[in-house]
């Protein structure tokens, strides 16, 4: 069955409600295991621990390259996309929050009323899959200070980002991932592999900037150095002001040497062992973990983030297909999801 990202909460809701209390996010792979363990007793303040802290998933996958080779290595997630994944939904700070915050409070929010330019956001190459408009509260259409103000105006898109983003390596066989992990991993040909669904996850997230949000398009090259160098012609020859964000200092520090704002994002190396969350930000974790590795298994559900015949719109819509292990499981999620999407669809 698929279920969009925002309807993740209907299964933990039907979990919840076959007494499932304690919800173990487990790769099907016994060498790899439990990632996660969520109790999903109070929906406002639920307790999430790491059973695998970045270090310790680190070890772990480098013991799987050691037993089963290259491709199922290649295939998981590195320890750094573990981390941003997590960021990505707002179950870890990024490492340097309150420098952002304060880069942010004072470049940022610009009172156009008393006549100060507009602010055009810029994210780069190595931060588009992880929502960092929303991960720092960024995003005009959802935030603003005490004042009315929105942290930017808008976004500011380059093509050399696009263009960087929309590459593809498939599965085109995968006899060797199902020795290694498991039968379900038979349904992943022909479908993105190892760390192009991260890079997926960016094209799709600069998609949703550039169609659903106010963003101008710039044309460049690919490579840092084009790419700075149309995002510094767009600063002087439009009436806007861009603030670019990444991972990459020497991004940041040409970007500076042209007179654009910029701020490096860093992330931590590892992990806390518990956080609190709401249901929200564990819909948002459980999609994207789910397309990272592929295919997680939950009690009575196994989430499949990638399968064969997995489509654009699927990407696009953020699906996951949801095996149901359990019927009771399965009629419940489909009643909650048929009035939801009936109510999303009417109103």
């Amino acid at each position: 069955m698929k279920i969009t990202r925002h309807h993740v909460t209907h299964l933990l809701n039907a979990l919840y409600t076959e007494g499932v209390t304690t919800v173990s996010v487990t790769h099907p792979c016994s060498d790899i295991g439990e990632l996660l363990h969520i109790d999903i007793t109070d929906p406002v303040d639920t307790t999430v621990t790491f059973t695998q802290g970045a270090l310790t998933y680190q070890d772990t996958r480098e013991e799987i390259h050691m037993k089963y080779g290259e491709r199922a290595y290649k295939d998981l997630p590195d320890a750094e996309a573990y981390v941003r994944a997590l960021v990505a939904s707002s179950l870890v700070d990024i490492e340097n929050h309150d420098a952002v915050e304060t880069f942010f409070r004072r470049y940022g929010y610009p009172d156009l009323d008393a006549g100060n330019q507009p602010v055009a956001l810029g994210i780069d190459t190595n931060l588009m899959a992880y929502r960092l408009p929303d991960a720092l509260r960024l995003d005009p259409e959802r935030y603003s200070d005490e004042k009315g103000r929105k942290p930017v105006n808008g976004f500011a898109l380059t093509t050399g980002i696009y263009e960087e983003l929309n590459w593809h390596y498939n599965h085109y066989e995968t006899r060797s991932l199902q020795d290694a992990f498991g039968p379900e991993f038979a349904r992943l040909d022909d479908q993105p592999a190892g760390a192009n669904r991260e890079g997926v996850l960016g094209l799709y997230e600069y998609r949703r900037l550039r169609d659903h949000r106010y963003a101008d398009t710039i044309e460049s090259d690919t490579g840092d150095e084009a790419i700075v160098d149309a995002y510094a012609e767009y600063d002087a020859d439009s009436r806007k002001r861009v603030i670019l964000l990444s991972n990459d200092h020497g991004f940041v520090e040409r970007a500076r040497d042209q007179g654009v704002l910029a701020q490096h994002v860093s992330f931590p190396v590892d992990i806390p062992r518990k956080v609190s969350v709401s249901w929200d930000e564990l819909r948002d974790v459980l999609y994207t973990l789910a397309v990272l590795f592929g295919v997680l298994q939950l009690p009575k559900v196994t989430l499949y983030g990638v399968w064969n015949g997995k489509s654009g719109e699927d990407w696009q819509r953020q699906r996951l297909d949801a095996d149901c292990r359990s019927e009771n499981v399965e009629e419940k999620l489909r009643r909650d999801r048929a009035i939801t999407t009936e109510y999303e669809t009417t109103r």
